[in-house]
């Protein structure tokens, strides 16, 4: 047979409908695409009809035109062969109504005449029934008579439900916090709002299902006219049969949207007459039905003759062309596009553990002795209107500026706008944490929590990403303009009274490039504040040159500084750090005595005011210093005297080396305890493997996941790690992530002067191990080859592949290996040459990585990924 077959039917369109439908806790309305639009485009595409009324069956109507602005400027069929209406085959029309259940056939009959033999017609008066009852039903939604007055309260009922919806987990929460005095008003009301989104969802389900059967309806009327071009033979009997499956489908859909449209919306509310499932399910049958009539049409041609052949394969041809430009021509409404990128604001991307109170991360907040004019001074600041923008508050490493910020933005949270004034978002960098060690996902991170918080911002951010979908991956000042400075000057209501909100960024200095540093600094300078709301700054960072050099261009009437170590008198620090550690060996000292390793209890004095002092000499001003002092005197595996004798034994050496004080101790005791020199050769190399890997990875990893990179026992890893537990946080189970409790730890283990003990750990050598560890993975069994995830056609979009297809597919180990493996040719100063592993391994997979990197949705990666990789190639 000559000619192509006609291109399969894919309605992914209608993905934007379930994208819609996606949003977790927001009432999906219909309000914006049904009330305006449904009544103009979705009609006109059905034509000028009248309005449909009930008929008999020996009444015939007029038939509407189908879709004529989808199929204008489309050519039909060529017909030598013609010789009757192509849509007129009463047995056509017989067996799709045989095929109908009763109570559809009982529905149909009200809205569409059967005894002309037309099934077009008979569906276009379907149509018609559905459109015009949907239109009924809008109209109709949220109104009400009383004393003979009809009251329609649809938008603000559908804006209440929306904001309700955004905050019922936040209901819930407070549920649970006072189940006495707000649960059961809040179980009645998350009731309603639960039936009130349920009616939303289905309406705008049905609308998607009727759009479907508006397109499936010409697509079928362009088959029908094929059809009867075609001779009769045993392939088109079975083209015939694929068409009636296809027919009785959609009618059956129309029948069912008729009887819905007919209810009450209170009734739709509380019974779940449609979900989004069904529309799925419906959408999938279309497609697998159309599917089927294009393989039954493309055999039409196999028992005739040559000539019949050649002059049935340019028939087919001009299907194709047919059927080609109806795709072209079919676009739905702007609001579906709309819908499309109207994603739900808890899917926006956003940088894993950044917020204060993440999960996984640190919770530990200032002892409420501790700091104490050091925060009624940030809150003076935060709750005055005419405080400057920006407060800096800056400190060297360990002083305790993280948890300072994470007090003040648990302080905020919980006053939830009390005085006029909320935590608006958070973000705590981290350098080796992900998207927590950059600044790409700052702006969308921020967003996401701030459009909780200011109502009417989540529809100007949406309008943004419909506009401009690729937002989150450009420049920082793009993200900045577009997604924050220009929404919020369109906001006109005060949120609950609150019209100021403090925004919490922690350790911008741990942010790596210094570029994207100046450029928070910069851009968030330039925010002057709306009418009603007033975004203010609190930041913390150590005093590196690029934060100094980013507040120099800055007016000091935008921002004011505080230096931690100069602004708190050192009697002040002294007393704060010994509060803490009077605080902390009280709990070591209680929860030992519970049950005493030794069989002797610590004395209730222990261990002394001599000591304590000793411990408030070595840690001042660095808090870091008596927190690691207290996990490690704590260990439970430990005799606590024992430990605290080894900590005051490291003789004072200068506030220099404060850490190598308090570190020294927690290494020296891995290896204490063995005689042998093989032990301890064996024990420096595993830790330099396995710690130095957890210092140096670009992202943390669990357990498990840093022994399939490592090629090691998670059992060797756990044994390591035992011990230092005052230093490095260790889940538990196997999969969540191993982190380090401060960032000084690392540097410590990185650093020159540690480079010739038997912990030290070379960052250039580490590196490179650990790209030769990416490089097995991504190269060896089980890791890239071509079609990954063994799609079914290689042209299907990511956002409609099953995540749980890529997470089974793409382990998080060699997902962190396809993400970071250049990394670790970078800070491993690889030079690149001809037959080394990094140019056999872009020879065998090059494309192979970019089909990984686009699935785990890190392709805009790709580009600055290679040009550190042509920078590092050695030209001979």
């Amino acid at each position: 047979m000559s000619g192509n077959p006609a291109p399969p039917i894919k309605i992914s369109r209608r993905q934007r409908v379930l994208a819609h439908l996606n949003f977790r806790g927001r009432a999906s309305s219909p309000s914006p695409y049904l009330s305006t639009q449904t009544a103009t485009s979705s009609t006109a595409q059905i034509g000028n009809s009248s309005s449909v009324q009930p008929v008999s069956s020996s009444t015939a109507l007029p038939g509407p035109v189908l879709t004529d602005s989808l199929t204008a400027g489309v050519a039909p069929l060529p017909s030598p062969q013609a010789t009757s209406t192509p849509s007129s085959n009463p047995n056509l029309l017989r067996d799709v109504l045989k095929r109908l259940s009763d109570k559809d056939q009982a529905t149909l009959q009200n809205y569409v005449c059967h005894n002309t033999g037309d099934i077009n017609l008979t569906l276009k008066q379907a149509l018609v029934a559905a459109k015009e009852k949907q239109q009924c039903c809008i109209e109709k939604r949220w109104t009400f008579t009383v004393t003979g007055q009809t009251i329609a309260v649809k938008e603000k009922a559908d804006k209440i439900i929306g904001w309700l919806n955004r905050f019922r987990a936040v209901g819930d929460v407070v549920a649970n916090v006072d189940p006495v005095h707000v649960g059961l008003p809040w179980a009645g009301i998350r009731l309603l709002l639960e039936a009130a989104v349920s009616e939303a969802n289905q309406m705008t389900s049905l609308l998607a299902g009727c759009e479907i059967a508006l397109y499936m309806a010409n697509r079928l009327r362009v088959y029908i006219e094929f059809l009867h071009q075609v001779p009769m033979t045993l392939t088109r009997t079975n083209l015939e049969s694929a068409i009636t499956e296809l027919y009785t489908h959609i009618l059956g859909f129309l029948a069912r949207a008729i009887r819905i449209y007919q209810t009450s919306t209170a009734h739709r509310a509380l019974h779940a007459f449609w979900t989004k499932d069904d529309i799925v399910d419906f959408e999938k049958a279309c497609n697998e039905l159309g599917i089927r009539i294009d393989i039954e049409a493309s055999n039409c041609d196999r028992t005739l003759g040559a000539q019949d052949r050649k002059w049935m394969g340019e028939l087919r041809q001009d299907l194709q062309k047919v059927l080609e430009e109806l795709e072209r021509s079919h676009r739905l409404q702007e609001s579906l596009d709309r819908l499309e990128t109207k994603m739900d604001l808890d899917k926006l991307p956003y940088a894993k553990g950044a917020m204060y109170n993440s999960y996984g991360d640190d919770h530990i907040t200032c002892h409420p002795a501790t700091r104490v004019d050091l925060l009624h001074d940030i809150y003076d600041w935060a709750q005055d209107p005419h405080s400057k923008s920006i407060f800096w508050l800056s400190g060297w490493a360990g002083i305790g500026k993280s948890t300072i910020s994470r007090t003040v933005a648990e302080k905020l949270a919980g006053q939830g706008g009390h005085n006029g004034v909320d935590l608006g978002a958070s973000f705590f960098f981290k350098r080796g944490e992900g998207d927590r060690g950059s600044a790409s996902r700052f702006f969308s991170t921020i967003v996401r929590e701030l459009v909780l918080k200011i109502a009417g911002l989540g529809a100007m951010v949406a309008e943004v990403v419909t506009q401009d979908p690729l937002i989150f991956d450009k420049a920082l000042g793009e993200q900045f303009d577009k997604l924050i400075y220009q929404p919020l000057q369109q906001i006109d209501a005060i949120v609950d009274g609150c019209s100021t909100f403090i925004v919490v960024v922690d350790a911008l200095d741990e942010c790596e490039k210094e570029r994207d540093i100046k450029a928070v600094i910069d851009l968030w300078s330039r925010l002057v504040h709306s009418a009603t709301v007033r975004l203010k700054l609190f930041l913390t960072s150590r005093p590196d040159l690029p934060i100094q050099l980013g507040f120099r261009n800055i007016s000091t009437a935008i921002h004011q500084d505080m230096v931690l170590q100069d602004a708190v008198p050192q009697t002040t620090i002294q007393h704060d750090i010994l509060i803490f550690l009077e605080d902390a060996f009280g709990k070591i000292r209680d929860s030992y005595n519970l049950d005493p390793l030794s069989g002797t209890p610590l004395n209730q004095d222990w261990p002394g005011n001599g000591r304590l002092q000793a411990l408030v000499d070595m840690a001042v001003p660095l808090f870091i210093i008596a927190a690691t002092v207290y996990r490690f005197v704590g260990d439970s595996e430990w005799d606590p005297r024992e430990r605290l004798e080894k900590i005051l034994q490291f003789p004072s050496i200068g506030k220099s080396e404060q850490m190598a004080q308090t570190y020294l101790p927690v290494l020296t005791q891995l290896s204490a305890r063995l005689n042998n020199s093989d032990d301890k050769d064996k024990l420096h190399q595993e830790f330099r493997i396995i710690v130095g890997s957890i210092v140096s990875l670009a992202e943390p990893l669990s357990k498990q996941s840093l022994a399939d990179l490592l090629n090691i026992s998670p059992d060797t890893i756990a044994l390591r790690l035992r011990p230092l537990h005052s230093v490095i946080r260790v889940p538990t189970n196997s999969y969540t992530p191993i982190r380090t409790l401060h960032l000084s730890f690392n540097e410590f283990l990185l650093s020159d002067q540690l480079q010739s003990e038997p912990f030290g750990v070379s960052s250039q050598t580490t590196h490179r191990m650990l790209l030769s560890q990416c490089l097995r993975l991504l190269s060896g069994p089980g890791g890239l080859q071509e079609n990954l995830c063994r799609l079914e056609y290689p042209g299907k979009r990511r956002r409609e592949i099953d995540p749980a297809t890529i997470n089974d597919r793409l382990s998080p180990t060699l997902q962190y290996a396809c993400q970071y493996w250049i990394q670790h040719v970078q800070h491993g100063k690889v030079e690149i040459h001809n037959k080394d592993d990094v140019h056999m391994f872009l020879q065998e997979h090059f494309l192979h990585w970019l089909e990984a990197m686009s699935l785990i949705n890190r392709l805009p990666e790709v580009i600055e990924q290679l040009c550190v990789l042509q920078s590092l190639v050695s030209v001979k």
